[in-house]
């Protein structure tokens, strides 16, 4: 059987960590992660080969929708 690990914090789960450069195809690293005015994170990524940034929002679901 698969070794499966179970995430429960999206911060460590591995899928962030998989954005490719538009531009080069190279994967971006992880720069910095900040909230923005509305409380949602804000992951900027850079490649390091063309030093292209790519700021993403993370959604999360609130406890509420998952009922």
């Amino acid at each position: 059987m698969r070794n499966r690990q179970h995430y429960s914090n999206d911060d460590k789960s591995p899928l962030i960590d998989l954005l490719s450069c538009i531009v080069c195809g190279l994967t971006m690293k992880i720069e910095k992660s900040s909230p923005d005015a509305d409380g949602m994170d804000v992951i900027q990524y850079r490649c390091g080969r063309c030093d292209r940034i790519e700021r993403v929002r993370l959604f999360r679901p609130t406890r509420d929708a998952l009922r």
